[in-house]
C-alpha cells in the first residue's frame, strides 16, 4: 500500500536516513515525517552540532611568498565546498 500526498494526492516515496524514516511525494517533493521523526531530526541534529563543535581546529597552512590564483580571480581549481549541516545532509 503506498501512501498519498496530502498537498497533491501523488504517490510518495518512503525513505530512511541515519534511522529517520522520510516520506517525499514524487510530484511536488514535499517532505512528511511520521510522528515523532520530528524530534528525533531534533536531537540528531543537536548532536551532529555538538560532535563538530568538539573537533580539533585546523591549522591554517603557512602563508605563501607568492600570490596564488584563486577561483574568485579567475584561477584554477573549484571553489571552496561549503561544510554541509546535519540536515543538509539529511536531505542530499
Amino acid at each position: 500500500m503506498s501512501l498519498s500526498c496530502p498537498k497533491c494526492q501523488a504517490e510518495m516515496r518512503t525513505y530512511e536516513r541515519n534511522g529517520i524514516h522520510v516520506d517525499q511525494c514524487t510530484e511536488c517533493r514535499g517532505v512528511y515525517l511520521d510522528r515523532g521523526e520530528l524530534e528525533h531530526l531534533i536531537a540528531a541534529e543537536s548532536q551532529w552540532s555538538a560532535q563538530q563543535s568538539q573537533a580539533p581546529a585546523r591549522s591554517a597552512p603557512p602563508e605563501p611568498s607568492y600570490p596564488q590564483p584563486s577561483y574568485q580571480q579567475g584561477g584554477y581549481g573549484k571553489p571552496p565546498k561549503k561544510r554541509k549541516n546535519f540536515l543538509e545532509e539529511l536531505f542530499d
